[in-house]
C-alpha cells in the first residue's frame, strides 16, 4: 500500500458492500483495518500506517483532518438520493437494527418502524421517510467537501454496473495499489459484488440494489413531495441537470401488489443480465 486508506460512506449507499470488500483487502495486504464509528475515542492511538479506516456515514466530526494527510487517500461513495429514500425506507420497515425498535419522541411511543409501517400509503411511507432517517443522510451527502484532490469521488450506480472491474481499477490505482494488490482488490470486489459472489438470495441485508429504481418506484406526487424538501440536491450532486425528470414519469400509483410485482421482476432480469456478464477468472 503506498497510501493509507479512508473508505466514506452513506446510509445504503453501498456502505455494508464497501466494508465487507474493504474489510477483506486490509486482511490480504495486513493492513489495520479500522471501524471509524467503533473506534473513534481510540482513534489516535490506531492511526498508524498502514491502515484502512472506514466510515459509514462520512461525518469525521473533530478527526476531519485525517481526510488532508499526505499519507492519506479517501474513496467517497455517493447514491442518487431517489434511491437512497426507497432503499432506506424498505430496508427500515424490516430491519431489525435496535435503533428503529426505540420509541421516537413526539409520536406516541411509537418505535421509527411501528410508525413506518403502520402509514396507510406507499406515498406516506416514502415522504417519512424523507422528513425522517433519510433527510439526515441527504444532508450529510450534500454537504461533504467536494474537491479534495487526494479523493476519489465514486458513484453506486457505476461501481453497482462495474462487472469488467474498470471502474473499481480506476479507484484502486488511485488509493495507490500496485498491479499485485490491485489483483488481490479485484477478487475481493468480486467476491462481494450482486453481480458476482454474493447474491441477494443469500443476504438478507440487500433487498434489491438496482440503480435508478425511483424510475418504476416514484409516483408524480411522490417526486414532486421530493423536490419540495430537496430542491436543487439532484443538480448540486450532478445528478440531474433540471427538474425535467418529473415530467418525464410515465405511470401513475398503482396498487402495492402490482408496484411489487413490476419491482421483483425487473430486479430479478436485472440480476440476470449482470450474472451473464460475469468474469471467469475467479
Amino acid at each position: 500500500m503506498r497510501y493509507n486508506i479512508v473508505v466514506a460512506t452513506h446510509h445504503k449507499t453501498g456502505t455494508v458492500w464497501m466494508d465487507g470488500v474493504f474489510k477483506a483487502i486490509a486482511g490480504d495486504l495486513g493492513a489495520q483495518y479500522i471501524n471509524f464509528r467503533d473506534d473513534e475515542r481510540r482513534l489516535g492511538e490506531l492511526l498508524h500506517s498502514p491502515f484502512i479506516l472506514f466510515c459509514y456515514d462520512s461525518d469525521f466530526g473533530d478527526h476531519a483532518s485525517v481526510l488532508d494527510r499526505r499519507d492519506v487517500r479517501t474513496v467517497h461513495l455517493i447514491r442518487d438520493p431517489r434511491d437512497v429514500v426507497i432503499s432506506a425506507m424498505h430496508y427500515h420497515k424490516a430491519s431489525r437494527e435496535s435503533w428503529l425498535h426505540e420509541p421516537i419522541p413526539g409520536y406516541d411511543n411509537l418505535t421509527y418502524q411501528r410508525a413506518l409501517q403502520q402509514l396507510p400509503t406507499r406515498f406516506a411511507q416514502y415522504i417519512f421517510e424523507m422528513e425522517n432517517s433519510s433527510a439526515s443522510t441527504l444532508r450529510d451527502m450534500a454537504s461533504w467537501r467536494y474537491g479534495r484532490a487526494n479523493c476519489f469521488e465514486a458513484r453506486y450506480e457505476t461501481l453497482r454496473q462495474d462487472s469488467d472491474f474498470v471502474y473499481w481499477r480506476q479507484i484502486t490505482r488511485f488509493l495507490g495499489l500496485d498491479a499485485a494488490e490491485q489483483d488481490l482488490a479485484d477478487r475481493r470486489f468480486w467476491q462481494n459484488s450482486l453481480f458476482g459472489g454474493l447474491s441477494t438470495l443469500g443476504n438478507r441485508h440487500v433487498r434489491s440494489g438496482a440503480v435508478a429504481q425511483w424510475r418504476r418506484t416514484f409516483t408524480p406526487a411522490i417526486a414532486n413531495g421530493f423536490l419540495k424538501r430537496f430542491p436543487g440536491l439532484l443538480q448540486g450532486l450532478r445528478y440531474e441537470t433540471s427538474d425535467a425528470w418529473v415530467r418525464e414519469l410515465r405511470w401513475a400509483e398503482e396498487p402495492g401488489l402490482l408496484a411489487g410485482l413490476r419491482q421483483l421482476a425487473a430486479d430479478h432480469w436485472e440480476l440476470l443480465a449482470e450474472r451473464a456478464r460475469l468474469p471467469s477468472k475467479f
